[in-house]
């Protein structure tokens, strides 16, 4: 698809936004509570108030405070499932009518990967075809055009490599804040340091909850608490299980701007330079299985002390420096140790909850991809009492399903 093309249905989804915006106008009262002030709790938030609900945010601690603060933050449509494949592609579509309305500073690089050894290249072919039927499929590339293409780049051998033009990045936190200073324009309140503690229901209705700060009423209840989520839904009834899935980042002070891309290199190593020049990487999907981890990798706990910390932020940043010269010598701000939260089968979790008609669930590890898309349809279904059918596949009700089955 040429990028005329691409911007043209951008704008054809901006034009159905409105829309759906002014048909929503007549629900202009509707008390929505969301819990949870993460980047897709955010964009809710913005979607919900910008349509004309009354909206009230509950975050137990600060905004992007937890699973968002700690991401790679890489938008990437790059998984096998066609339907979950489709509603990445929308997402990064409605991200490009957002970046220009609310300035979110998105850096639209591309990204590129490259292997060498007959195992790396089989993931790189892997990781290829999960685009091959899609829309914009990668191109692949060899040795010399990877290196034309990022002159900074030290690569060392490629066998293979592919570049992908759609995907870009950005940083989760000041986007949070971002959909958060726009929904508060809109009429939204935000209640920092204000944890749910209960639900009040009246013969299977919501009718409002209970916080650490007093009870709340409310006509529609939205949980979007990452890792959280679980314990908040069971209040309902509703039993959801996530994986427990650590994940570490280093973070370089900041340097120099030499490149827009995000890299996987060879083995684990993935990597990006961040607006402000900081170098942003990791070299393991979960902290390495060594004695020290291994409450880390049960559970979440902190790091056990600054040294491990220090420790690994170091080692990668050494990884990335072998291929990424400007990274060499810059010393390591941070490592940030997050929770993702994973779903079972890694797919989002977005709808109702099976046996309510008010309380909606929106959980994903892909959070930071999907938040402009699943703002904007949760969005309407919360509103109208409608199912998108682009939403089908990821319903609470697949689990349910299966535990009666």
């Amino acid at each position: 698809m040429s990028r005329r093309r691409f911007l043209k249905q951008v704008a054809a989804a901006a034009i159905s936004t409105v829309a759906a915006s002014a048909t929503a106008f007549e629900k202009r009262t509707l008390r929505v509570g969301i819990v949870g002030g993460g980047i897709v709790g955010a964009s809710v938030a913005y979607h919900l108030s910008q349509a004309g609900a009354q909206v009230i945010l509950f975050e137990k601690a600060q905004p992007a405070s937890g699973a968002t603060q700690n991401s790679f933050a890489w938008l990437n449509a790059f998984v096998a499932e066609p339907e979950y494949r489709a509603l990445r592609l929308l997402s990064l579509r409605a991200y490009h009518e957002l970046d220009r309305r609310l300035k979110l500073g998105i850096i639209w690089g591309g990204y590129t990967n490259w292997a060498n050894t007959p195992a790396e290249v089989q993931i790189l072919h892997e990781s290829a075809a999960q685009m091959a039927g899609s829309s914009h499929p990668v191109k692949m590339i060899d040795a010399a055009t990877l290196t034309a293409m990022t002159p900074t780049l030290i690569p060392g051998p490629v066998t293979e490599a592919f570049y992908s033009n759609i995907d870009g990045h950005l940083d989760p936190v000041g986007v949070t804040h971002r959909f958060l200073e726009r929904a508060q324009a809109y009429g939204a309140t935000l209640m920092l340091e204000c944890e749910v503690m209960d639900l009040d229901r009246d013969r299977g209705r919501l009718t409002g909850v209970q916080t650490s700060r007093g009870r709340m009423t409310l006509d529609r209840l939205i949980v979007a608490a990452g890792v959280d989520t679980p314990g908040i839904v069971a209040k309902a009834g509703f039993k959801l299980n996530l994986r427990h899935a650590p994940g570490i980042l280093a973070h370089a002070r900041p340097t120099s701007i030499v490149t827009p891309m995000i890299f996987d290199a060879p083995g684990t190593l993935s990597f990006k330079q961040m607006a402000d020049g900081s170098i942003v990487g990791t070299d393991s999907p979960l902290p390495p299985d060594i004695p020290a981890h291994r409450g880390i990798r049960a559970q979440a706990i902190p790091f056990p002390d600054e040294g491990l910390r220090t420790l690994h932020g170091n080692r990668i940043l050494k990884k990335i420096a072998a291929v990424l010269p400007a990274a060499r010598g810059v010393a390591l701000q941070r490592l940030t140790l997050g929770f993702r939260p994973m779903p079972m089968d890694e797919l989002p979790v977005v709808g109702l909850l099976p046996g309510t008609a008010d309380i909606h669930v929106v959980v994903t590890h892909s959070g930071v991809t999907l938040a402009p898309i699943l703002g904007r349809y949760v969005t309407h279904e919360v509103l109208h009492d409608a199912r998108i059918e682009a939403l089908s596949p990821f319903r609470p009700e697949r689990f349910s399903q299966r535990a009666t089955g």
